[in-house]
């Protein structure tokens, strides 16, 4: 099987980042905005977010997930709340014009719509007046004030990310899309999580699993986008006032037509999910990206860890689809990468990474970081070239699973330990005689602070630094073997 060598470069940066990009005029019409119209639109908006806030609260009390809203609190959401929602984005955030194009289609013909993008403030509140339904929702909204309300109110299906099992969220999409007459109809944000606007991020496969005709529905908002809500950016509250603080502001809807799955789609929920990923990105005119929530999540494991702010983005569903890799596989590289990154530059140097291995075989430790190192005039290892030498180079060693048991064998003269002496031996004897006692020594404290490595020791090391399983290899077969 060919190397893979490295990932083609990404289309846009940084889908998470948003920055306001002021120009003078803007910011002669914000100050204008905050002098003449925030004072009357916050009082308006305590007046109509009272009474929406009573009319959620009502429309959602007694809910609880697997059961229904009774008849009135139906009625309350689909004939009350829609003309206040319209009234409040007309005379607090500026929307005068809400424009729609195309035509929704019936439940029997599209039991799934999709919004995209997921990127502004408003895009839940234009989604009620348009496709009130029920909507995937991270568990954890449901105990936030107003907002939680609101979710209750739409009979939502609630999304565990911290769980494993995500087939049950596909199973309560099929249930409720084979009983229409039942349930909300139900509406999904495909990308899963906020962003800038700047792409159309991977979609979640989710929506794509039961196999049945969607259709995609579009949202596009003012531009200069003031009501950008993404993960680093102005806090949700800033946003909020930096729309209303607007002259005027709009929004246009779009439903383009059913998208109805070939056979082979049905199959394949992920060929589905970029298909129509695809349509919806031509809609837009906006460019499709692999990032997605996992991408969202890996950048956060970096920030966290004190690495620069995009150390991390990988387009994770590209990764994906080359090698198979999920998410914990990914972050438990991006900590390997984070460890040997001492200067937190977000780059890792031939000196940190060589530091980091201290192999006392020199001419294999140069070769390992040349094998990574895709822009070898750089003399510097990024995350996303230490992820794709991983996944292509690591896994792929011969015995890979049992190397750490036959080089120990090796190393410690068939011994219950390695030791300096026997190491050293051991390393003469494979032929590489410039090795000196002090590499193997360092090496070895490395591992265990110690002279001393038991066979436990050595695995754990092993396990938890999967770049010594190349080293391993070349150490008792030769670099031409691999």
């Amino acid at each position: 099987m060919a190397r893979v060598r490295r990932l083609p470069e990404a289309k846009t940066g940084n889908p998470f980042d948003y920055v306001v990009k002021y120009t003078p005029w803007m910011r002669f019409k914000l100050l204008m905005g905050i002098i003449l119209l925030l004072p009357i639109r916050m009082l308006l908006n305590l007046l109509v977010t009272a009474l929406v806030v009573v009319c959620v609260r009502l429309g959602g009390r007694g809910w609880k997930t697997g059961s229904h809203l009774k008849p009135w609190q139906k009625f309350m959401m689909t004939v009350i709340v829609p003309p206040i929602v319209r009234f409040w984005l007309f005379a607090v955030f500026g929307y005068y014009t809400i424009s729609v194009k195309g035509k929704k289609a019936p439940i029997s013909e599209a039991p799934i719509s999709l919004i995209s993008p997921h990127s502004n403030v408003m895009d839940s509140w234009m989604l009620s007046l348009f496709t009130w339904g029920s909507s995937m929702s991270r568990i954890e909204n449901a105990s936030l004030p107003v907002i939680g309300d609101c979710l209750k109110s739409c009979e939502p299906i609630w999304v565990d990310r911290d769980s494993n099992k995500g087939s049950g969220t596909v199973d309560e999409v099929i249930k409720r899309i084979k009983s229409p007459g039942l349930w909300i109809p139900v509406v999904i944000f495909p990308e899963g999580t906020v962003h800038n606007n700047e792409s159309v991020i991977g979609f979640k496969t989710g929506a794509f699993r039961p196999g049945v005709p969607v259709q995609p529905l579009l949202f596009r908002f003012s531009e200069p986008a003031f009501g950008i809500w993404s993960h680093y950016g102005p806090s949700l509250p800033a946003t909020m006032l930096l729309v209303m603080c607007q002259w005027r502001n709009y929004c246009e809807v779009e439903y383009l037509p059913v998208y109805k799955p070939s056979e082979a789609e049905k199959k394949d929920a992920q060929l589905y999910a970029m298909n129509v990923q695809k349509v919806m990105a031509k809609g837009l005119n906006k460019p499709m990206t692999d990032y997605s929530l996992e991408d969202l999540r890996l950048l956060q494991t970096g920030t966290d860890a004190g690495l620069p702010k995009s150390t991390a983005l990988l387009e994770y569903g590209l990764v994906n689809r080359i090698f198979g890799a999920r998410l914990p596989a990914l972050v438990k590289i991006l900590n390997r990468f984070i460890q040997m990154n001492t200067s937190k530059s977000g780059v890792v140097s031939r000196d940190e990474f060589l530091s980091d291995l201290q192999w006392p075989v020199a001419e294999h430790a140069n070769l390992l970081f040349a094998e990574y190192d895709t822009c070898s005039d750089t003399a510097e290892l990024r995350y996303r070239e230490y992820v794709v030498g991983t996944l292509d180079l690591v896994v792929k060693v011969p015995g890979g699973d049992n190397i750490a048991t036959t080089a120990f064998k090796v190393l410690s003269g068939d011994g219950a330990h390695i030791t300096a002496s026997t190491m050293l031996n051991a390393v003469h004897q494979l032929g590489y005689k410039k090795v000196s006692k002090g590499g193997v020594e360092k090496f070895l404290y490395r591992v265990s602070q110690s002279n001393d490595l038991s066979a436990d020791g050595f695995s754990s090391h092993v396990e938890a630094n999967p770049d010594v399983k190349v080293l391993l290899y070349w150490l008792l077969n030769g670099t031409d073997q691999f």
